[in-house]
């Protein structure tokens, strides 16, 4: 148990010492840990496995269970990983910054429109005018434009929801987002063909010769391989700004807002460079399930419930660590995607009712262990090698056994 601590005269209990391992060991565990190589190299060589593990392995775990369909499918591993970018941003912007938006959705959705839009040769209308679209197939060319525009997107919807705190921030976001809802089925359904969903995606080969659909030894598709390497890039480029002076700043912002500004610095720009960086994430993940489903329908793309889901994969997982809420992507994209199909012995035919699972699951999860599931195993972890410790340091000062007094013959 660490010292209190005395924060304006209130002293404040650490709980548990989060960092059980001591001496040179825990300095060079806490340097590996810390070190950014080491959260790519590791999350490289777990995504090498992924596809494994949720194939493979669970289906030996279905055969063992009898069958219940608890089996994984190949497309779950990138469908996981598109929203584990996704959450990865978000947490940047929920977990340091304590903003709490029901707008994402909307960059989500612009990105996978755009996306679509721009691989296409559909003939589109608005107000009067008529144009066609390019035709760009490269799967790169179409990320970036579904990127940059969620990107821009999200400079004026932050510029004028930042402006409100708490519940009516969260307000102003999803009423943003509704609007670009509404204008997708109405207005704008000569864009995006409102209710029947836009189709006509067409994606190329990946720099001129690599066909997405191709197989690679042992994880699949080469898009599995595709979106891996981009979950890289934004786990490395959240990792930098979580370690950076920026991100020092964003968890200030979450931690106490006064005290920021009470030391000169500009609140409102760093909050609104918070929820660009999280609406570019989302827009990335946006990009991704376009080009993955081929397909994109105002439902699953901007309405609101799409946001809301965004917030529980966060939650789930556990706000404020790096990898955290991908965690919680999982388990939401397993239940909504796997246990919606299986047959439950209370529940029977599961179908729609997997939200009701997932709102038991969520209740569990938050009930057991508070900081979600990647917070949980820390803890776990850390009481683990805390009582190893404790039992060294327990052998180390115990005094040593007395040799046995003999009596004279």
């Amino acid at each position: 148990m660490s010292d209190p601590e005395t924060d304006g005269g209130t002293a404040v209990s650490e709980g548990p010492d989060p960092e059980p391992f001591g001496g040179q060991v825990g300095d060079l565990y806490r340097t590996v840990r810390d070190h950014e190589l080491s959260v790519v190299v590791g999350s490289a060589v777990f995504l090498l496995f992924f596809p494994f593990l949720l194939v493979d392995g669970l289906e030996v775990v279905n055969g063992l269970l009898g069958d219940p369909g608890i089996g994984g499918y190949e497309g779950l591993a990138s469908l996981v990983l598109i929203y584990g970018i996704i959450v990865v941003g978000y947490n940047l912007l929920l977990g340091y910054t304590g903003l709490l938006s029901f707008g994402h959705a909307a960059f989500f959705g612009t990105a996978a429109y755009v996306t679509g839009l721009v691989s296409s040769t559909t003939e589109i209308s608005f107000l009067g005018l008529s144009a066609t679209m390019p035709g760009i197939t490269s799967p790169l060319a179409m990320i970036l434009f579904g990127t940059l525009f969620a990107t821009l997107l999200a400079w004026p919807i932050g510029f004028m929801s930042i402006r409100r705190s708490g519940v009516y921030f969260a307000v102003l976001t999803l009423t943003f987002g509704q609007m670009l809802y509404f204008f997708a089925l109405g207005p704008g359904a000569g864009i995006t063909n409102g209710d029947n969903g836009f189709s006509d995606l067409n994606v190329g080969e990946l720099f001129g010769f690599i066909n997405l659909d191709g197989l690679v030894p042992f994880v699949g598709k080469m898009e599995y391989v595709f979106i891996a390497v981009l979950f890289l890039l934004a786990l490395t480029v959240a990792n930098r700004i979580i370690n950076s002076p920026y991100g020092l700043i964003f968890k200030a912002l979450g931690e106490n807002e006064q005290r920021v500004e009470f030391v000169g610095l500009n609140v409102f720009r760093y909050k609104l460079m918070a929820f660009v960086i999280s609406g570019s994430f989302a827009g990335l993940g946006g990009s991704l399930f376009a080009i993955h489903e081929a397909f994109v329908h105002p439902s699953t793309a901007l309405y609101w419930i799409q946001s809301g889901d965004f917030v529980i994969m966060t939650v789930l997982g556990g706000t404020g660590s790096l990898v955290g809420p991908v965690f919680g992507a999982f388990i939401f994209e397993y239940i909504s995607n796997v246990i919606s199909g299986t047959t439950l012995p209370v529940i029977g035919q599961v179908g729609s009712l997997w939200r009701l699972i997932l709102g038991a699951v969520f209740v569990a999860i938050v009930w057991v262990f508070p900081r979600g599931v990647y917070g949980g195993l820390v803890d776990i972890k850390n009481f683990i090698a805390g009582q190893a410790v404790d039992a060294l340091r327990s052998d180390e000062s115990s005094p040593p056994a007395e040799p046995e007094q003999g009596g004279d013959d």
